[in-house]
């Protein structure tokens, strides 16, 4: 069964994906803080869930 994500874990996933296509690496959390406007619990809670 396809599990299912919500639009804000969609979100991460896509960025995720994006930034590794163009840097080669995955994103830091800090990469996502800044890029989500996120405090960095927030983030990580999110890196946690996906």
């Amino acid at each position: 069964m396809r599990q299912k994500y919500t639009r804000q874990q969609g979100q991460y996933l896509a960025f995720i994906h994006y930034y590794s296509k163009i840097h080669g690496r995955p994103p830091a959390e800090a990469d996502m803080q800044q890029y989500f406007k996120v405090t960095p619990p927030s983030v990580h809670q999110m890196v946690l869930t996906l």
